[in-house]
């Protein structure tokens, strides 16, 4: 099977079974996920946290910080009014988003958080004694300014271990609808990169489980699977 017709499987669970993922397994899934992803100078400038089937307080916690996310930028809609965002009705009465139920249940729950790496690998080292080489990734005060670089390789990540999970029939799901603020993270201290500030910078979050149900079955089952749709290639993908 080739890896398109692997990711082709992919599909936004709604609900999972049940059913446990076997830690076993997991460890080793992301163990090849972890050899197989790039990373600029080999830093690998984030933390991988995995909330098992034992974690769910802490899943509580995430999903809670999920939802109210949602809320703050619906309540930024109820105010705004554009071509592509017409003012919400008045009546308007916040609902969380059921795409969101897979954060709260799963087999397992990863957090992508940035770390401050401890040091360059020897090769690295010599390049800052020698060449005046600078490690931005062991620097508290530049983890903002490489997030998107940081996210960009969370993402290298993420993408190999949905490979390697749907491989093995584990269905996963994403969301980066989370808070952005650091007041918002104090009660998540394994998330912290800065612990005197108590402060986390989140990239994504990923579930993991065995699905009961997908999104695009509900989608079919309302009748109008046919109406989410991607952009045409052509407007993403420019040849210049």
């Amino acid at each position: 099977m080739s890896i398109y017709d692997t990711l082709e499987k992919r599909h936004h669970v709604l609900e999972y079974k049940e059913k446990n993922i076997d830690n076993k397994l997991l460890d080793e899934l992301l163990w090849c996920a972890w050899k197989i992803s790039p990373s600029k100078n080999n830093f690998m400038p984030y933390t991988v946290n995995v909330l098992g089937p034992n974690k769910q307080a802490e899943k509580n916690k995430i999903y809670a910080k999920v939802t109210q996310n949602h809320k703050f930028y619906d309540d930024i809609g109820a105010s705004k009014d554009t071509i592509a965002n017409p003012k919400m009705i008045s009546e308007y009465k916040f609902k969380p988003n059921m795409s969101y139920s897979h954060v709260l249940k799963n087999s397992h729950l990863i957090v992508f958080s940035s770390r401050v790496c401890a040091e360059p690998n020897p090769f690295y080292k010599r390049a800052v004694a020698l060449e005046g080489h600078y490690a931005e990734q062991c620097e508290l005060d530049q983890i903002i300014a490489t997030a998107e670089s940081t996210s960009f390789e969370v993402g290298l990540f993420a993408s190999n271990l949905t490979a390697l999970c749907i491989e093995n029939g584990i269905d996963v799901s994403f969301t980066a609808c989370l808070p952005k603020s650091i007041d918002k993270w104090t009660d998540t201290p394994y998330l912290w990169y800065d612990e005197v500030n108590q402060t986390a910078k989140i990239h994504v979050i990923m579930s993991l489980g065995y699905a009961q149900r997908y999104r695009y079955e509900w989608l079919k089952e309302k009748g109008v699977q046919a109406l989410d749709i991607k952009p045409e290639k052509d407007l993403v993908v420019k040849w210049q």
